[in-house]
């Protein structure tokens, strides 16, 4: 009997790297919009996102059977709470179900959601702590912001209201990554580990749209309105120590591979 469990969340072990941008970008930038960026935006509120990730899974043996019944993509949606330089991103609902197959030779698949995985951020300090949901095991892991270098592309458009300019970075292994940030926010930060571009990341697509994010609604909140906290209920553990569990575990189920590019989408190879 093979099992494939918490797939999904698999990809969340990788980093999106630290976000760097010159004087120069941010004096040109304020220069394109001639205002502060704290002149038309809201201090704090809440944004949805959807979230979508593709999912590549290859079945061998018996599982093989399977494979055209697995879907192809996995699409949530994520809520972003902001305020006082902090933020927390967090699972809103989730729009594809969980899934249980069975072969009459005894194979078992099983592909859940990513539960309750967490992530807060203290932006003006460069410190992200994340609550993450592996199997039914909470784990805290905090760590320094990654490192990304950012180029400025010079364009622009409209989103939800808030004029955005548009950043693109690639990683040593040729990875892209594009996000559209808006400047007059009036807060910093964005989904998942983007929250070091100066604005609010309304957009983002990483790896030729292998996963993306895009902003739904903004919904303006007080501070009273809204419950911000730092998660601390699970085990501690280092970001390596994090990703040997999981490593570890994935073997004992029989799941060979990962998350493909820089944790832009899933590859799973399973053998029945």
């Amino acid at each position: 009997m093979t099992f494939l469990s918490a797939a999904y969340f698999w990809l969340k072990n990788q980093d999106m790297k630290k976000i760097l941008l010159t004087s120069i970008a941010l004096m040109g930038m304020a220069s394109l919009f001639g205002q502060d960026e704290s002149a038309t935006g809201q201090p704090s509120g809440k944004i949805t996102y959807e979230e979508k990730v593709k999912i590549e899974i290859s079945l061998e043996g018996d599982a093989a059977a399977f494979s055209e019944m697995l879907p192809k993509e996995r699409t949530s949606v994520k809520e972003l709470l902001y305020r006082d330089g902090l933020t927390l991103f967090r699972e809103s609902r989730s729009t594809g179900e969980n899934i249980t197959m069975e072969h009459s030779e005894g194979v078992r698949i099983r592909m859940v959601g990513s539960g309750e995985n967490v992530i807060f951020t203290d932006v003006a300090n460069g410190i992200i702590t994340e609550k993450r949901d592996f199997m039914n095991r909470i784990f805290i892991v905090e760590r320094e912001r990654p490192a990304r270098k950012w180029k400025m592309t010079g364009n622009s458009k409209e989103l939800l209201g808030y004029r955005c300019m548009e950043a693109v970075s690639s990683d040593t292994s040729g990875v892209m990554t594009r996000a559209w940030f808006a400047p007059e926010f009036g807060a910093k930060g964005g989904p998942g580990l983007f929250s070091d571009l100066p604005g609010m990341v309304l957009e983002a697509e990483i790896n030729d749209g292998k996963w993306t994010f895009i902003a739904k609604s903004v919904e303006p909140l007080s501070k009273e309105e809204m419950k911000l906290e730092k998660p601390a209920d699970g085990k501690k553990v280092t970001e390596e120590e994090y990703n040997a569990i999981v490593e570890e575990k994935m073997k004992e189920m029989g799941v060979e591979g990962g998350s493909g590019g820089n944790g832009t989408h899933m590859r799973i190879v399973i053998k029945g």
